[in-house]
């Protein structure tokens, strides 16, 4: 059996900035910025892998590290199996690269113009790129356009257009920094489903890199969060809430029952807490914290029912990819000097084919 190495992967890789002061000269160096502290990660061929962090984290130093447009201060990426600063001739071919905040086209050109230039310069012949720019207009939806001068483009069209460059030279990984930046929510939407059905399509490997949670929900098998330059987190979405999450959390609403007989609800085994909202007379909301694991939610449905109430609905409450990261960034605040919250929680494996396959969030 043949061992495939991951498509991406890096052993320590560190990068610091030296800053400098404005009334020292210019050989002397000011204190060091940590962009990237000791980052590890293991991507593998097809996974959809989103990097979560906000605005200075390191994302975007380190996808211009793994695209070898920035050298690494200490440790190694590696890029199916090649080294990114011994091979990066070789790793460009490899990889695509798609900026949120594209401004590298040439606006005054039609998208069919600019996308012959950059075909010229990945040394495309000339048959073969018509033919790919062809099939990639159609394949983002610009094939309609393709005469059509670029400034003339909306925000999202010249998010399409992006793409189709990314993948002129049908690379095996592509970095997308930012994808929807600038975009408006519909926009965004319809881009998300465009890289989900069509980009994503468990042949090439694509990182993600964003701070909108709901993006790298819809779109990623498994997410990191990065802040001040680590690694705190890194698993599928149920991994990580998993991992998080403290209790359970019910909101259920109920009716023909009066609230003195709900309040005494907080005193069954695994009950931690129960919020009583009043809906309209006799009608409750209820928001239930109990041990997690414990049948809690079962035994107060069955209370309610004995006491001669309704019970309407019953529907967990997950931790949103907001409330996770905020609470990596807490203990990434509480750790001891050293610590990180994957050292506490564990990193979690990365996913098999097959489990990619399935479509796992």
């Amino acid at each position: 059996m043949i061992d495939v190495p991951p498509a991406i992967q890096t052993v320590d890789l560190t990068k610091k900035f030296w800053r400098r002061r404005s009334l020292r000269p210019p050989f002397r160096r000011g204190p060091e910025k940590v962009a990237l502290d000791r980052i590890n990660l293991t991507i593998q061929t097809g996974e959809v892998f989103g990097l979560l962090g906000p605005n200075g984290a390191g994302k975007t130093t380190l996808v211009k590290i793994l695209c070898t447009l920035m050298l690494p201060t200490h440790g190694r990426a590696i890029i199916d199996g090649l080294d990114v600063v011994k091979n990066s001739r070789d790793v460009r071919r490899r990889v695509g690269m798609v900026y949120g905040d594209e401004r590298t086209f040439f606006w005054r050109l039609s998208v069919l113009e600019n996308l012959r230039f950059y075909a010229a310069l990945y040394r495309i012949p000339g048959k073969v790129a018509d033919r790919r720019i062809r099939d990639l207009l159609e394949f983002v939806g610009l094939a309609g356009d393709a005469q059509v001068e670029m400034h003339h483009f909306s925000t999202g069209m010249k998010q399409r257009a992006a793409i189709a460059r990314g993948l002129l030279h049908d690379p095996e990984i592509l970095f997308m920094d930012e994808p929807t930046r600038g975009l408006d929510p519909l926009a965004a939407l319809e881009l998300r489903e465009f890289l989900r059905n069509r980009v994503a399509d468990g042949r090439r490997t694509v990182l993600v890199a964003t701070h909108i949670m709901a993006e790298a929900e819809d779109l990623c098998h498994r997410v990191a969060f990065i802040n001040h330059g680590r690694i705190q987190l890194i698993g599928s979405i149920e991994q990580l809430r998993s991992a998080l999450r403290a209790e359970d959390a019910h909101v259920l609403v109920v009716s023909q029952i009066d609230r003195l007989t709900l309040e005494t609800l907080s005193h069954l085994n695994g009950v931690h807490s129960v919020s009583i909202t009043p809906l309209q007379p006799a009608t409750y909301r209820l928001e239930v914290t109990s041990e997690r694991g414990a049948a809690a939610i079962p035994s107060i449905i069955r209370e309610v029912v004995r006491q001669g109430g309704n019970v309407w609905s019953s529907v967990p409450q997950e931790l949103t990819l907001e409330e996770m990261f905020a609470i990596a960034a807490r203990e990434r605040d509480l750790a001891a000097p050293g610590e990180g919250i994957t050292d506490v929680l564990g990193s979690a494996p990365p996913l098999t084919p097959v489990e990619m396959k399935e479509g796992v969030r």
